[in-house]
């Protein structure tokens, strides 16, 4: 009698131990983890004055997590580097904006090839990196550069042996001249021609990448009294290619 209570006793026991443990794991949260960080190949560039290259990079991450123990996010970016598989250090990375971002690597050295991968940072210390993409600084942009210049219709000022004349700078594209002044001469088609750069040239980009509109004004001297002048502005690129950007051409004449 005493051995089928006992019986009785353990088969109700594991009953109980069966029901609630399946039970708890019914209850149990899933753990989730979806986290991606994903940088597309094709990147666009401005060759600076110098012959570095800003790199923009563009794609998107996403950091769905559940029940993952991963420590706190505390930083996202883009890590670079000339190695592959680089790792965050204290001057190797660029913060995104946006879950689906464009993000500026500035002052890359030219003719060099980089790497560069998404991570999160967490404070344990941990990081999680994703694909890594191969960056080439070894480009010519002498096809596909462009840039409009203008010179002001009226002279900021002009006196017996000098003209200064306003020049604006828009639609500038992959690279950046290293120079910027008027060409200017005697004849409309700008034979025997005489050049002035602009000493206040210092390149068209913010630290943000973004393009901006530039005025500047070019002293022309010495020049001949009262004599009519052609005036147009020109640019140089890094490899001695010179444009005047356009048709755009005034005429003043001397005191």
């Amino acid at each position: 009698m005493k051995t089928k209570n006992l019986i009785k006793t353990v088969i109700c026991l594991l009953t109980l131990t069966l029901t609630f443990g399946c039970s708890s794991d019914d209850s149990s949260d899933p753990t989730v983890d979806n986290r991606s960080f994903t940088l597309n190949s094709n990147t666009d560039y401005v060759i600076n004055m110098d012959g570095t290259v800003n790199i923009i990079v563009t794609g998107d991450f996403s950091h769905e997590v559940e029940n993952l123990n991963i420590g706190q996010l505390i930083n996202q970016g883009i890590v670079f580097g000339t190695s592959s598989q680089t790792e965050v250090n204290a001057n190797n990375t660029v913060s995104p904006l946006g879950n689906e971002f464009e993000s500026l690597i500035r002052d890359l050295t030219g003719g060099t090839t980089y790497y560069a991968r998404g991570y999160f940072q967490y404070d344990n210390g941990d990081y999680y990196y994703g694909d890594e993409i191969q960056i080439s600084t070894d480009i010519d942009a002498s096809g596909v550069r462009e840039i409009t210049l203008e010179i002001e219709s009226n002279p900021f000022s002009i006196g017996a042996d000098f003209v200064t004349v306003d020049i604006t700078v828009s639609d500038l594209t992959k690279e950046i001249p290293t120079e910027l002044g008027i060409e200017y001469s005697v004849n409309s088609d700008f034979t025997n021609s005489s050049t002035k750069n602009s000493p206040n040239y210092e390149g068209l980009y913010n630290s943000n990448g973004e393009f901006l509109i530039i005025n500047t004004q070019v002293v022309a001297e010495p020049l001949l009294p009262a004599t009519q002048y052609y005036f147009r502005p020109y640019v140089k690129y890094a490899d001695n290619t010179v444009t005047n950007g356009g048709t755009s051409t005034a005429s003043f004449t001397t005191n």
